[in-house]
């Protein structure tokens, strides 16, 4: 690193370059790991390419007639579309056999560009029968009607079957054709995969999905039958987890899981003896962008090798650090008995190689190391004795440049004495890295409020925040995961809120798309903007409605505060008055749908999967100005005006809270009512990307990749609990509470 760069490290000895993984060490995917740049952990076969016709080339799933939506196109005044259509054959479910060759590309991203090309080839040959290499608008309307898989493929969240009764979807399809023909009467496929291949959302599912199935199809036919998902979802808790989300905090017994097993079968393939990997992926893409959370494949601890390089990593002065890791379920494994890398003269090369003979016996997934061991492990990337997932605690001084396609998180406080390294040279050095796959842990220290006190102090050299809160394992977890640690790391807040308050969020939705299905109000169906006195409605108090936003209101988060809120037993006796459910159109027309959309597109120029539920939010706001916001968000929130009771102790910003009962506790709801309530507003908030905050953001954040900027900050990024957003449109006050306690 520094002025020599990476360089390309040492020949590799012939041991290493064996055809295939020693029997004894297991199998597992490809990784990049020790030895010289070109020679991965452990050599591996090449997985085989996935044949989305099966072996027989059946697509899987019965014929399927044509929809009675399709006979609806006439009063859509298309009647040479109805014409063409009724004269098509009915869609035959066996088509001819693709033969795909297997990726040659050692790059794991060419592999993954071959998986999308693959199943777009897939979904093209669906559309056009595999009749002819050009589509039509006509086919490709047909197959969005006819075949759910296509119509997940090409418009993810579009319901098919409504297609020719849905204004939006059906100028959706439309504006599809007329973008990728260009004024064409057919497309080709080239072009048509050019549209899919620039998908970064393709890009993640495709590979996350594949480990997935791939777990599901023991014997390799790409074909799932529903005794082939119940053994595997009974045998391994991790696509126990994957499909059946209760089972994360629930023991199901045998008839509930067969239950359970059978909705999800039934609703992947209908009444069909058998899905494949095309409806599988069709179906969790539309359930992820129904229910928010995205997909990513579960990390099993339980098969993942840590090796931690002793010196400065606190086995002795930092006892709390290495009992979380050691009970976080890995396979940990130390490298002790080399000296301090910071002694005097210190020769480094005889103890690196000491280190590459731990790292050929071990084998591991990941390396971690902390404060001084933090050398050690950059004359690792130095020698290419290493080039996969690791963890540094605290950022030692020798590391100034990252090496390229490596995971890595780096873990720093502002506080830290030792090594005081400003938060903008770690930034810098964090986007030396490659995209996506490096993630900066900072801790900050607060601002001060009026009465003195800092809420929150940034962590020193021990790096005291890792230990709570399972930070330290959730940090390692997100290393390895193949979406990027600091998506994996905000997908994991999540985690932090109880059961009861997830599933209310879930059921609500995590987009105003899903919100507005609530809406009772003309404005609805006739587009018309009601007077501000009529934005308010009741929430009827024995509907599930009312159920699940009472749920979030109520449920505290599983872990303690670091504010202080209400006591418990206080906030377990407080009253819901009432719940008004706020239905402003213009509002989330105007103002929240297109800042909705910019985050979304923004996201996905980083290569990031935009997902609701994840860059999107429900958080508390309390104000004394309630109906001002509710009749005038432009008015109400004021971001660059506003902080923390006129105090911006983390920048610039309108402050959120995860919690009711934070907002609850402090002075933001303003005096209470004669009657002693008090209201708040429960939020839906795009969060975007969120990185620490700072007293010193005064309304522009640091930029995150070029020409991209974050969208929000946050208190803390193990778990916050405060959320700053400084655009006027970022938030919908979706519901008024009237509580007292």
């Amino acid at each position: 690193l520094g002025s020599g760069g990476l360089g390309p490290g040492p020949a590799a000895p012939s041991w290493m370059a064996g055809p295939s993984t020693p029997s004894h060490l297991g199998g597992g995917p490809p990784m990049q790991g020790y030895g010289s740049p070109v020679v991965a952990v452990r050599a591996h076969q090449p997985q085989q390419a996935v044949s989305f016709g099966g072996p027989a080339g059946t697509v899987g799933g019965p014929p399927v007639p044509p929809s009675p939506g399709m006979q609806k196109v006439i009063r859509r005044g298309d009647s040479n579309v109805a014409q063409v259509v009724g004269s098509l054959p009915t869609r035959s479910m066996t088509i001819k056999a693709l033969n795909y060759k297997q990726p040659t590309q050692s790059n794991e991203a060419s592999a993954v560009d071959a998986d999308v090309s693959r199943e777009a080839k897939n979904i093209f040959h669906r559309i056009t029968l595999g009749e002819n290499d050009t589509m039509s608008r006509l086919q490709l309307i047909r197959a969005l009607i006819e075949d759910r898989t296509v119509c997940a493929f090409v418009l993810p969240g579009i319901d098919g079957l409504r297609l020719m009764d849905d204004d939006e979807s059906y100028e959706a399809a439309h504006h599809l054709f007329n973008d990728l023909s260009k004024g064409r009467q057919r497309i080709r496929f080239q072009e048509f995969l050019a549209n899919f291949r620039n998908s970064k959302v393709r890009h993640s599912n495709a590979k996350e999905l594949k480990a997935i199935f791939e777990r599901l199809d023991a014997n390799r036919d790409n074909q799932i039958s529903r005794h082939e998902l119940l053994m595997c979802v009974k045998a391994d808790k991790a696509v126990c987890e994957f499909f059946l989300k209760e089972s994360r905090d629930n023991d199901l017994d045998e008839e509930e899981m067969s239950q359970q097993v059978d909705e999800v079968y039934k609703s992947i393939c209908g009444s069909a003896k058998n899905f494949d990997f095309a409806d599988f992926v069709a179906y969790f893409r539309s359930i992820a962008r129904v229910e928010g959370c995205g997909l990513h494949t579960p990390i099993d601890r339980r098969q993942k090798r840590v090796l931690i390089i002793g010196p400065g990593f606190g086995a002795q002065m930092n006892p709390a650090q290495t009992q979380v890791v050691m009970q976080a379920g890995f396979q940990v494994h130390w490298v002790h008995h080399i000296p301090n890398p910071e002694e005097a003269e210190f020769q480094m090369l005889p103890h690196v190689s000491a280190i590459r003979e731990a790292i050929d016996q071990v084998r591991p997934d990941l390396i971690m190391s902390g404060s001084k061991g933090g050398a050690y492990t950059v004359a690792l990337w130095q020698m290419g004795y290493w080039r996969g997932p690791t963890v540094l605690i605290n950022a030692h001084p020798s590391c100034t440049e990252l090496p390229a396609d490596v995971p890595i998180i780096i873990t720093h406080g502002d506080q830290d004495p030792v090594y005081p390294r400003p938060r903008a040279e770690l930034e810098a050095l964090v986007s030396t890295g490659s995209t996506n796959m490096c993630f900066l842990y900072y801790s900050s220290t607060s601002g001060t409020l009026q009465s003195g006190h800092t809420p929150r102090v940034g962590d020193a050299h021990n790096m005291a925040s890792l230990i709570n809160f399972e930070t330290l394992p959730r940090l390692m977890e997100s290393v390895l995961c193949p979406e990027g640690p600091e998506l994996h790391m905000m997908r994991t807040w999540l985690d932090r809120l109880a059961p009861p308050r997830m599933e209310a969020e879930r059921m609500l939705g995590y987009t105003s798309q899903k919100l507005r299905s609530f809406w009772v109000s003309p404005q609805r169906q006739h587009g018309k903007t009601l007077d501000p006195e009529d934005l308010l409605f009741d929430v009827p108090a024995n509907s599930l409605e009312f159920r699940w936003v009472s749920n979030a209101f109520r449920t505290p988060a599983r872990d303690a505060s670091t504010y202080g809120t209400v006591a418990r037993d206080r906030w377990a006796r407080m009253h819901l008055v009432r719940i008004q459910r706020i239905e402003n159109q213009e509002q989330e027309e105007a103002g929240n749908l297109p800042y909705f959309n910019s985050v979304k597109n923004s996201c996905e120029g980083m290569g990031i999967e935009f997902v609701p539920g994840v860059h999107t939010r429900w958080l508390f706001h309390g104000s004394s100005a309630i109906d001002s916001i509710v009749s005038n968000p432009i008015q109400g929130f004021q971001p660059l005006a506003s902080g923390s009771q006129g105090e911006a102790v983390w920048g610039r910003g309108t402050y959120f809270a995860r919690d009711a009962e934070y907002v609850a506790a402090g002075p933001f709801c303003g005096m209470p009512a004669a009657d002693g309530t008090r209201r708040m507003l429960m939020c839906l908030v795009t969060t975007g990307m969120s990185c620490a905050g700072d007293p010193a953001h005064h309304g522009i954040l640091p930029l995150r990749r070029k020409p991209h900027r974050y969208n929000s900050s946050v208190d803390s990024v193990s778990s916050p609990e405060i959320f700053i957003v400084q655009h006027p449109g970022a938030a919908y006050p979706a519901y008024a509470i009237t509580f007292a306690c």
